[in-house]
């Protein structure tokens, strides 16, 4: 069972994905993906805070994003 700390985290990890592709792209959802090698589900999923992402999808998404992956856990 998760904890509620822990789903907060993915929430706000969520949040600060979708709020930094918006400000720094033109990518929709289903772009995004495209450019990171997720589904849009999965996209929508993260941003969402529904799912664990990987470590490794982190690193795709952080440099789609031009920032560095700590940058994604800054809250």
């Amino acid at each position: 069972m998760e904890s509620d700390e822990h789903n907060k985290a993915l929430i706000t990890l969520g949040k600060t994905i979708r709020k930094l592709r918006e400000e720094t792209t033109t990518f929709s959802q289903d772009k995004f993906g495209l450019e990171v090698d997720l589904s849009e589900n999965q996209i929508r999923r993260i941003e969402k805070g529904q799912t664990n992402p990987t470590v490794k999808s982190l690193l795709k998404i952080s440099k789609a994003l031009n920032v560095n992956i700590k940058d994604l856990f800054l809250f």
